[in-house]
């Protein structure tokens, strides 16, 4: 039997949805923690996570006062270490 392509369909905005929390949860681990984290194409920028904001439904973390994305991180360290 052939599976239907409604059922693809209906299940992947559900399936975006969890993978939403599931970021929101992973950067909202991170606060008080220490990271590194590409900047910008030459840069690499260090501090402690203050915070978390949700940007166009993407979690984004706040660090030195600016906006990252999760996957810029390089390391998460305990503390300030």
């Amino acid at each position: 039997m052939i599976p239907s392509t409604k059922s693809t369909v209906r299940t992947r905005p559900l399936f975006n949805d969890k993978l939403g929390e599931i970021r929101k949860n992973i950067a909202s681990a991170m606060i008080g923690r220490t990271v590194s984290l590409v900047a910008d194409a030459k840069t690499i920028a260090r501090g402690i996570v203050a915070g978390v904001m949700v940007e166009a439904g993407a979690a984004k973390i706040v660090v030195n006062g600016h906006h990252y994305d999760l996957d810029r991180v390089l390391t998460v360290t305990a503390g300030l270490n």
